[in-house]
């Protein structure tokens, strides 16, 4: 019994050592991290100009603190949490690094540049994968790195890739939502309908909620000569109408807004978005 409760303790200060040996390798020198490849800060870079040969140029501009908007004609609202992965870039530490003037960059395809995302004055120019670690060559200015191949999908994406998701921004607080069946609005802090049946003050509170709140699933270009049913909505404090059309009701919700050359993607949201009875339904329960 004895020899038992020894092997067992041997056997325990065996895993502990184990541990140790894997957690701290004596013996074994740490590699200095290296630095990243440039001295931005994402929260430094108010501009992403991304240049790539499959699509056209694409600007991004920052708005305030956590805002992003896209450039164009209409400027666009952006996707803070999708640009805060290219701002990521800034910070980006390499596997390797070598002199600019001793590589092949034309071999590279960095001379010219395959693509290049500039952040604020700072180009960052991709060439080619390598073969053995699958990590993309990037340059910055004198230097040729070494990183993660993620960047590329993301700098090659279409614009409205980059657009938020979010119907409206998040502070704007809805004052009348006229759609084809009804109406719903607000005056003297109640909210009332158009319809014979007017709903309680709850369930109405909730469908305005439920497209203050309204979030897409993707964004896509939309079919200018495409038309649908219309839907009007008037946020507080202002005289002018958002202007959506129905493109599309079932299998799933589209709702594009002409004046920004988008739709949006819903998913199966028509009962939501487009009735009453959803949100008498979650009142209900």
């Amino acid at each position: 019994m004895r020899s038992r409760i020894i092997v067992n303790l041997l056997l325990v200060a065996g895993i502990v050592l184990l541990g140790l040996i894997a957690r701290y390798e004596p013996g074994l020198e740490k590699k200095a991290e290296t630095a990243p490849i440039t001295a931005l800060k994402p929260a430094q870079i108010h501009r992403i100009h991304l240049n790539r040969p499959i699509r056209d140029d694409l600007v991004l501009r920052r708005t305030d603190a956590d805002g992003w908007e896209i450039k164009g004609p209409v400027p666009l609202p952006g996707d803070a949490q999708k640009i805060s992965m290219l701002t990521r870039l800034a910070e980006q530490r390499p596997a390797r690094s070598y002199a600019a003037a001793d590589m092949d960059l034309e071999a590279l395809h960095l001379d010219p540049p395959y693509a290049s995302a500039i952040l604020n004055d700072t180009a960052i120019e991709f060439g080619s994968l390598d073969p053995i670690d699958q990590l993309r060559y990037v340059r910055v200015n004198d230097v040729v790195f070494l990183i993660p191949a993620t960047y590329l999908p993301l700098i090659e994406a279409g614009f409205t890739d980059f657009v938020r998701l979010r119907l409206f921004d998040q502070k704007a607080k809805i004052a009348a939502i006229h759609l084809p069946r009804f109406s719903v609005s607000r005056s003297d802090g109640t909210w009332h309908t158009d319809l014979a049946h007017q709903p309680d003050s709850a369930t109405l509170q909730q469908f305005v909620s439920l497209w203050e709140t309204a979030a897409a699933l993707g964004v896509q270009p939309a079919d200018p000569e495409q038309a649908g049913d219309a839907i009007g909505i008037r946020f507080r404090g202002e005289t002018d109408t958002v202007q959506l059309q129905i493109v599309q009701r079932q299998p799933e919700l589209i709702l594009s807004r002409p004046a920004w050359g988008i739709q949006y993607r819903m998913g199966n949201r028509s009962e939501a978005l487009l009735s009453l009875d959803a949100a008498s339904a979650d009142v209900k329960d």
